[in-house]
């Protein structure tokens, strides 16, 4: 089992010489026009993201290798999907590639578009009970293929001694090697930020589920 950053000792550089290590990143990222609030609660995650990776790699080495959930093409490319998925991350991101890590393509693009397209039929409100099921069904075997691609990038890519970062969502199964050491870095300010989110979604369920349309208060008056 992991242990969070927060609540782990330093670690001792000679315990992992020689070994793989992955830094395990929570990628929070909301859309744009979320309240001020949530901006100041991610930009102060990302700082603290910045130090506790900073503090990993003065004990274990500098990031030699960038991962990041659903981008599935390296150099510019990559980077330029990487900052539409995580704007607030993404300045980070870049500074450690400019510091002179490589930012992999983890992912396969056919399996991420076929994914996002399973999950947008899901999102219409689908009448039969056969084809959502089939959806529900092909989605789960289509994620569960793209995390089995993502191990093996991770496998393939990362070398002896070599250190990784991987930026994914909290609520991934992504299976890593047995030999890669992981380090889960979850700063305060994470909990802050879920809280947050948690506070949102309860206040979103406590609304009621239908409204009366403008054409419906016409008919009224």
């Amino acid at each position: 089992m992991n242990t969070p950053l927060s609540r782990m000792p330093k670690p001792e550089a000679a315990q992992y010489r020689g070994r793989r290590k992955l830094f395990m990143v929570p990628a929070i990222a909301f859309p744009p026009g979320v309240p001020d609030e949530a901006q100041r609660l991610q930009e102060n995650y990302w700082n603290e993201v910045r130090d506790h990776v900073g503090n990993l790699e003065r004990s274990l080495g500098r990031v030699a290798r960038v991962y990041h959930e659903t981008v599935f093409a390296d150099g510019e490319e990559g980077m330029t999907l990487l900052h539409g998925l995580n704007p607030k991350g993404g300045p980070f991101i870049q500074a450690i590639c400019r510091s002179g890590a490589v930012l992999e393509a983890v992912e396969d693009r056919e399996l991420v578009e076929e994914s996002s397209d399973w999950q947008r039929c899901l999102s219409f409100g689908l009448v039969s009970g056969k084809v959502r099921a089939l959806a529900v069904d092909s989605l789960r075997k289509t994620v569960a293929k793209r995390y089995e691609h993502v191990s093996a990038r991770i496998d393939e890519t990362l070398g002896d001694g070599e250190v990784g970062a991987l930026f994914a969502g909290e609520d991934h199964r992504i299976q890593f090697p047995d030999d890669v050491q992981v380090f889960y870095v979850a700063p305060p300010a994470l909990d802050a930020l879920k809280k947050w989110i948690d506070g949102q979604a309860r206040a979103a369920a406590a609304r009621p589920e239908t409204a009366e349309s403008p054409e419906q208060d016409e008919r009224r008056e």
